[in-house]
């Protein structure tokens, strides 16, 4: 049924260059890409290669690409899908704030709402995971890196216990902008700036059935953290 396939890196690298061109706008949407031929040209590779990339990008929702004419650049924040939201932190190489606040921004809402789900559906087994992960962040001994790593651990968990696999779907992309950028994200967890306080109330409200206050304790998790990276990259 499985068999080998062709590894095409050219293809891969010349599609990961315009989706970066897109998406840090120096391609805006509406503008018409240049032929396979000159592309090819610039390129330096062949134009199966240059067609190869542009049919992913027309797959990423990037651009449209039509027969017997100019192949045009979409507006991603329409056509677009998840896959394209890690690259956007740093188009270009330079952190866009706004979308950095607006990842804060999704990151609160979820960690509340699932939260608040967990105090209505966590098991003892459950409460005891995310009060372990909790103490070992509280730990003055575990080193920031470490927090970073239990900080992601401890949100996964929260959605595992709301059981919603879409949810897990989207935390899969936020997680791997997390994880892909954390020296960006490393001064939310610095000594004397990361406090686990919200995780600990958090673990003590999912424990007694109370929703709201679990929602709120990781809300203000949220914002904390929002706070310190606007600072930090200001």
């Amino acid at each position: 049924m499985f068999g080998p396939v062709e590894r095409k890196k050219v293809a891969d690298s010349v599609a990961e260059s315009l989706r970066d061109l897109i998406v840090g706008g120096r391609l805006a949407t509406g503008e018409k890409l240049p032929s396979e031929r000159d592309l090819a040209s610039r390129y330096e590779v062949n134009r199966s290669s240059i067609r190869e990339a542009l049919m992913r990008l027309e797959a990423w929702g990037l651009v449209e690409i039509k027969q017997g004419g100019a192949t045009r650049v979409r507006d991603f924040l329409v056509s677009a899908g998840l896959q394209v939201l890690p690259h956007l932190v740093e188009p270009g190489g330079k952190v866009d704030h706004d979308l950095l606040s607006d990842l804060h921004d999704v990151r609160a809402m979820f960690l509340g709402w699932c939260a608040e789900k967990a105090a209505l559906k966590a098991d003892a087994a459950a409460v005891e995971r995310l009060a372990a992960l909790s103490a070992t962040m509280s730990d003055e001994n575990t080193k920031p890196a470490k927090q970073q790593q239990l900080d992601y651990d401890f949100f996964e968990e929260l959605v595992r216990i709301t059981g919603n696999r879409v949810l897990a779907l989207v935390a899969n992309v936020v997680r791997e902008i997390y994880m892909q950028q954390q020296q960006r994200f490393a001064p939310m967890y610095a000594k004397g700036i990361f406090d686990p306080v919200h995780h600990r109330r958090a673990v003590e409200a999912i424990r007694q059935r109370d929703p709201i206050a679990a929602g709120a304790a990781m809300r203000a998790h949220a914002a904390s953290a929002l706070l310190t990276t606007a600072a930090v990259n200001a």
